[in-house]
């Protein structure tokens, strides 16, 4: 029995993640700090009881924040998992990293694999897997949720060419399903993807108008709905992410160094060999890697002069990679800064690097095609040749010395809740702030109590006389016991935000923001009460969720046949 080439993608990735064996982290990464503590704020709130964890509760000082109503978190579900299951923090965060793996070189091989074949779909997996700002992403930029995005670009891509070219309302769930998680999965990616996938998508429809000599109306409409079952399902995230950026003060979140105007990239970069673990800086002067990958580039646009006597197969598509590739490139650089500035919401990019994702994917793509195309039939439909495989090792051993992290020791505290507020201590300009408070906080009662890891303060007295004891604290909800001779003003060491509501000994309570910093505040009658707070939908993150819910319903019930099998028993008994 013949063996799939793709184990022999999943063998040769190893040298990729084995790093992650080893002990530790890599805590001098961009975002490796984050990577723990997120998930440490996420299976507080898993813990205290939501299935859909929005508050981050040692955020700005242990003021809390709406963390992930604004951070797509489907790589921590992920992680959560292996949380619950008895991992550790930063062993759950490497299960993940592991899996973003896997998953790029699987994802990659069966969409080249379905143009052009296993040998150049091997090909292309490690190119993608070995890709510099793939790399980047994990060891340099310990950027987890982009990294996570970035294996799942391809999957997109191979169900909506399936429901281009072979249709099917099977298809058509699973293109929606695919596209759903992405939305899911990370923030920036939102803003970038679906415009370059709307536009593939035109690409490929207007060749098959061109081929047919007429619109494919059904196509059309499928794919349209399997893009919009996809939105639908990421509801539950970008209606809130959406109508709540108001209350949110965005602006903190784009400081100089953020601004897209200053992180360029220059075209000499693009074809660097050193390798750093530096910041991107404004100017030439980076100290991290923006190289494209010189075997990106080489086995894609290197070989373009090959291409006037070896068509590939399925030209169209390869031409259409090639352009967006080439183009995704032209966005780096400052000459496409009135692109930038004509479409607003680019901004959100913060770093025009990040469009070295998508040049990734395109190249690793346009490459199979060439590679396909100078191939003899047999060595790309049915078996790995032996200059193939020859040059599947040289890919993966000449981009080894690029998986070598900065290895550090990890201790309890990086992988506590303790950890923000050491991160807030050392980088006091990124303290979340909500847009009813006056800025963001300098001080906080409860910030001794974090630095001596000692229980925290949850609320005060602030106007009258009596007694505060603390009963429970989680990442959503807030318990204390008050005992006051008086009726008293009491207020909770959180910000007030919409969605948080009050009871005094069972029994609902107003709740308003006081003070320059907004925090929760409510008046408490005389006697010994039961106080309360926890954070609740909003009409909004209530609707979204329920639309979430019926379009994974749908897609899932579709995918599996389900629907057309309760259709025919209906059907049949019918008189």
């Amino acid at each position: 029995m013949r063996r799939s080439p793709l184990w022999l993608v999943l063998i040769l990735s190893v040298f990729a993640w084995a790093p992650l064996l080893a002990p530790g982290y890599f805590l001098r990464a961009h975002d490796a700090a984050h990577s723990l503590f997120w998930l440490a704020e996420f299976d507080q709130g898993i813990r205290d009881g939501f299935l859909w964890p929005r508050w981050a509760p040692d955020h700005a000082l242990g003021y809390g924040y709406p963390l992930f109503t604004f951070y797509a978190p489907l790589v921590y579900y992920v992680a959560e998992f292996f949380r619950l299951l008895g991992f550790s923090v930063v062993a759950a965060v490497k299960i993940v990293w592991g899996l973003g793996f896997g998953l790029a070189g699987i994802s990659m091989y069966r969409l080249a694999r379905r143009l052009w074949g296993e040998g150049p779909a091997v090909i292309a997996a490690l190119l993608y897997v070995y890709a510099p700002y793939h790399l980047v992403n994990i060891y340099v930029r310990s950027a987890l949720a982009e990294f996570f995005a970035m294996a799942l670009y391809p999957w997109v891509l191979l169900h909506f060419y399936a429901v281009l070219t072979l249709g099917g309302r099977r298809r058509v769930a699973k293109a929606a399903f695919s596209f759903g998680l992405l939305l899911l999965t990370h923030s920036v990616t939102v803003v970038f993807f679906p415009p370059t996938l709307v536009l593939l998508i035109l690409y490929w429809l207007a060749g098959s108008s061109w081929r047919q000599k007429r619109l494919p109306w059904p196509t059309i409409m499928q794919a349209a709905i399997a893009g919009i079952g996809g939105v639908l399902m990421a509801a539950i995230f970008l209606l809130p992410a959406v109508g709540e950026s108001r209350y949110i003060v965005q602006e903190q979140w784009l400081p100089d160094t953020y601004q897209y105007s200053n992180q360029f990239l220059y075209p000499f970069q693009w074809l660097q060999t050193r390798w750093s673990f530096g910041f991107a800086l404004k100017g030439p002067d980076d100290g991290m890697p923006l190289q494209v990958g010189l075997w990106l580039l080489i086995l894609s646009l290197g070989t373009l002069p090959l291409v006037w006597r070896h068509r590939p197969r399925h030209f169209f598509s390869w031409v259409g990679f090639g352009i967006l590739a080439v183009a995704m490139l032209w966005l780096t650089q400052a000459g496409s800064a009135f692109v930038w500035r004509l479409l607003p919401p680019m901004a959100l990019i913060q770093f025009p690097f990040r469009l070295l994702a998508l040049v990734t994917l395109f190249l690793s793509l346009s490459a199979a095609g060439i590679i396909a195309a100078l191939s003899p039939p047999a060595n790309t439909a049915r078996s790995l040749s032996p200059p193939l495989l020859i040059l599947a090792l040289v890919i993966v051993f000449s981009s080894y010395p690029y998986t070598r992290p900065q290895h550090t020791p990890v201790t309890a505290r990086a992988q506590s809740p303790q950890a923000v507020i050491d991160f807030e201590v050392a980088y006091p300009d990124m303290r979340g702030s909500t847009a009813f408070a006056s800025g963001q906080p300098q001080d906080s009662p409860k910030l001794e109590a974090y630095l001596a890891n000692e229980p925290l303060p949850l609320a005060a007295i602030i106007d009258g006389e009596g007694s505060v004891e603390a009963l429970h604290h989680g990442a959503g909800s807030e318990r204390v016991r008050i005992s006051a001779p008086e009726t008293v003003t009491v207020q909770f060491y959180t910000y007030w935000y919409p969605g948080w509501q009050g009871s005094i000994d069972g029994q609902p309570v107003e709740l308003y923001a006081a003070g320059p910093d907004a925090l929760i505040t409510l008046q408490v009658p005389a006697g010994d009460h039961d106080v309360a707070i926890r954070f609740r939908n909003t009409p909004l993150r209530t609707l979204a969720a329920t639309l979430s819910a019926l379009s994974l319903f749908l897609i899932l019930l579709v995918w599996s046949g389900l629907d057309l099998r309760i259709t025919r028993r209906f059907l049949r008994s019918r008189p």
